[in-house]
């Protein structure tokens, strides 16, 4: 595979650019991630959480204003996860938690990992948990691909050795 990604047993569709939202509504509930990496994954959990708990038209406003100076277009979301977190925060009050907790917990069930609610984290502390774990999970398979190559390697050798 080349890199560690997070495994995804489902088909999705690419994520398209979206610079305007308010006459491509139907558009965003086709959006999907078309290579599995975690932030493919955080953009498609943010789609999701925020037409789930706004509408459809809700979501497109969020992201109409999020496109307006100084803030950026949808895409670039993951570059820019502090200040959408405050958008949130200042549009939604305390409800801005609320949705960022809500976008972690569907980007838990993509990965099919459990959700564990630990009080006082933030949405960059589960976040950081996350890629944390993806990590030692790719450092975790790389050692046992090695260890795999490295028997396989010393089988062949042997065989060598016992035809030459």
């Amino acid at each position: 595979m080349g890199i560690c990604r997070p495994r995804i047993h489902h088909a999705l569709s690419p994520v398209y650019p979206l610079e305007s939202t308010t006459h491509d509504l139907e558009h965003l509930d086709q959006i999907g991630t078309s290579g599995g990496t975690l932030d493919d994954l955080l953009i498609e959990s943010i789609d999701e959480t925020l037409a789930d708990l706004l509408g459809r038209h809700g979501r497109a406003a969020v992201y109409d204003h999020l496109a307006g100076n100084p803030y950026f277009p949808r895409r670039e979301i993951v570059k820019h996860l502090d200040a959408f977190l405050e958008v949130l925060g200042t549009t939604f009050g305390k409800g801005g938690a609320v949705i960022g907790k809500t976008v972690i917990k569907k980007l838990h069930s993509k990965l099919e990992w459990e959700f564990v609610d630990t009080p006082d984290y933030r949405f960059a502390d589960y976040l950081q948990r996350i890629r944390t774990r993806i990590a030692r999970e790719c450092i975790d398979l790389a050692k046992a691909n090695s260890i795999q190559q490295n028997r396989a390697n010393r089988q062949a050798a042997r065989r060598i050795k016992t035809a030459v």
